[in-house]
């Protein structure tokens, strides 16, 4: 009898166990579901997480529990395949893992934000309202609107009527700049390397960044010209160079451009496909994007979203120099987490470099992030991802006591938190000089 009441009491306690944790998570994904708001995603998140593992004090570790390793071992593999192909998908990796497969990837975005565009902004159905077709040959052959895929908002060009070439689509950033853009300046976007086919040959989604100093001359899609970057996951090229690659996939990938003068980089993920001393002419007055695939089976997932254009910034080393503390946008963190992303890394090691230098020199690294979510939780949420660049130092061989951490969250901000732009550049890492 004993044996059958604790053989039920136990059944009891693990039924009310599966319950509750069903509940939490169901509860924080409807939560999310209903506001639609990145901020309680951010929240559902982060204390989803903590009631999973709790809260630790201190530096916290680089997750290493059984599920991380599980997914960490996965995603080698992965990434071997991929690797084989020419390129990693940046989600697929832990920042470990891309150590040696961002090796050559020197990408570091700029550090004051212009134009940011996710798309939340605009109602799915609706043209982005954050773009114009004012510039040369603006589309008006396709149906432009902002559509929901995977969680988020995207800009897409909408499939032709089956049997018909899907025009390409062409619009323009409203940008408030005057005459021509900085001189030093990155651009960044997620876009879907898919592909269609037309009598059975694949035609990928190809993307065309135009970089213009003239507002009435559009460069079309065919042949290589000035102010046009062609990306795709076929072929990328400028005025004067051109790549290969073998990456239609069906998958989101980042893009990433920097741009020096008349100089430009680009890169698919960590791979550099785009690498011209002379690729546009001054001054750059407009910055448009047209989205292409010629297939006559049309494609839906011709569409980008996070697009980011941010002038560059001082030199890390000047910026030490002068301030006495480094401003940074290129140490990135999945939404809501502390995990450090692998874009991270050639910040990171510009940092790491600076520490080598200078056995003298500490810092203090300081944690911020905009104001959507509450400060209960932007605050630790920003001294963990402190601490997690403190422990990506350490790991390096950089002695722990040269470094202190601090999360301030929302409360130092240094631009308005009532623009997309703004929150942006509020969403930062300082390294400043003890």
């Amino acid at each position: 009898m004993k044996a059958r009441v604790c053989f039920g009491l136990f059944l009891l306690l693990a039924f009310s166990s599966t319950c509750l944790g069903g509940w939490l998570e169901n509860t924080l994904e409807n939560a999310g579901k209903s506001l639609g708001n990145r901020a309680v995603n951010d929240a559902g998140n982060s204390a989803y997480d903590a009631t999973k593992r709790g809260v630790k004090e201190g530096v916290k570790g680089i997750p290493t529990d059984d599920k991380s390793s599980s997914q960490n071992k996965s995603s080698s593999s992965r990434s071997s395949r991929q690797e084989s192909e020419g390129t990693v998908s940046v989600s697929s990796l832990s920042i470990e893992e891309a150590e040696t497969v961002f090796s050559k990837f020197d990408f570091i975005p700029g550090d004051k934000t212009i134009f940011f565009d996710d798309f939340a902004d605009t109602d799915v159905g609706e043209f982005p309202r954050k773009w114009h077709l004012s510039g040369p040959k603006g589309s008006n052959n396709v149906s432009i609107e902002v559509v929901e895929y995977q969680g988020r908002h995207f800009m897409r060009t909408n499939p032709a009527t089956k049997g018909q070439r899907q025009f390409e689509s062409t619009q323009y950033l409203r940008l408030n700049q005057k005459g021509d853009l900085p001189e030093k300046f990155t651009i960044e976007f997620d876009a879907c390397l898919s592909h269609a086919f037309a009598s059975n040959t694949k035609f990928p989604n190809t993307y065309f960044l135009l970089l213009l100093n003239n507002d009435k001359v559009w460069p079309g899609v065919i042949g290589k010209q000035s102010g046009k970057l062609r990306l795709s996951g076929l072929e990328s090229s400028s005025l004067n160079t051109g790549t290969s690659l073998n990456l239609q996939d069906e998958k989101v990938h980042h893009i990433s451009v920097s741009v020096n003068g008349s100089f430009v980089k680009a890169y698919i993920d960590n791979v550099r496909v785009i690498n011209d001393p002379d690729a546009f002419k001054r001054p750059i007055r407009l910055v448009g994007l047209t989205m292409a695939n010629v297939a006559t089976k049309p494609t839906d997932k011709l569409m980008i979203t996070n697009f980011r254009l941010a002038e560059g910034g001082k030199d890390i080393r000047t910026a030490l120099e002068t301030d006495g503390r480094i401003i940074t946008h290129g140490i990135q963190f999945d939404t809501g987490r502390d995990s450090l992303k692998p874009e991270s890394l050639p910040t990171l090691r510009k940092i790491l470099s600076l520490l080598n230098d200078d056995p003298d020199l500490r810092f203090s690294i300081e944690g911020h992030t905009d104001s959507q979510g509450n400060r209960g939780i932007n605050q630790p949420l920003s001294e963990r991802r402190a601490a997690a660049v403190k422990e990506w130092l350490v790991w390096k061989g950089i002695d722990p006591s040269r470094l202190s951490v601090e999360g301030y969250g929302d409360s130092k901000p240094i631009d308005s938190n009532k623009t997309p732009e703004g929150r942006a550049n509020n969403r930062r890492v300082e390294f400043v000089k003890l």
